[in-house]
């Protein structure tokens, strides 16, 4: 059974929504970072911190590519695993992806309690606005070829799982839910 890939920026609502799905379609849920997190015993921002960004990015696609086997399951990925190059044929083989969208400033709000644990956002408000607008710039021409989109402003968990639940119908067999 192939997997639902979540991609997106952070903050976009990858982990909350991703467990509604999982749980409104009865499968596994996997969020990257937490499994990068349990490997190496070090949240996201520690870990960045004193082995750098380069090595967190290889420790999160080795978890991506265990997902990827695993199958059958809903993965919230780390908002800088992406269907790049060299793992498009990984993320096409083994499941599709959903693009959670949200707007600089929507993210800005929701990632606004948490700027401390954001190391690529730089700390404050004024910094974190920038590093959103350069971060988004880079990476939405990957968020943008995944199998289905959702702007995820303005709903909750529940109302974005009910969403992707009803547009991965065709592509995900006919649960009894859709």
């Amino acid at each position: 059974m192939k997997n639902i890939y979540l991609i997106g920026f952070m903050g976009s609502g990858k982990t909350t929504a991703g467990r509604a799905l999982a749980k409104r379609l009865g499968l596994r849920f996997a969020d990257t970072d937490l499994l990068a997190q349990k490997l190496t015993g070090f949240s996201a921002a520690d870990f960045i911190r004193k082995r750098g960004l380069k090595a967190w990015r290889k420790t999160e696609r080795s978890v991506f590519k265990a997902a990827a086997r695993a199958g059958g399951s809903v993965v919230a990925l780390g908002g800088g695993i992406m269907p790049t190059k060299a793992l498009s044929p990984l993320f096409r083989k083994s499941g599709i992806t959903v693009y959670l969208k949200c707007g600089e400033a929507g993210l800005l709000k929701r990632l606004a309690k948490d700027l401390a644990r954001r190391p690529l956002l730089g700390g404050g408000p004024g910094k974190a606005k920038l590093a959103i607008a350069r971060l988004l710039k880079k990476r939405s021409p990957y968020y943008e070829k995944a199998d289905f989109k959702l702007d995820t402003q303005g709903l909750t968990p529940a109302q974005t799982a009910a969403k992707i639940a009803k547009m991965v119908r065709g592509c995900y067999g006919n649960h009894p839910d859709q």
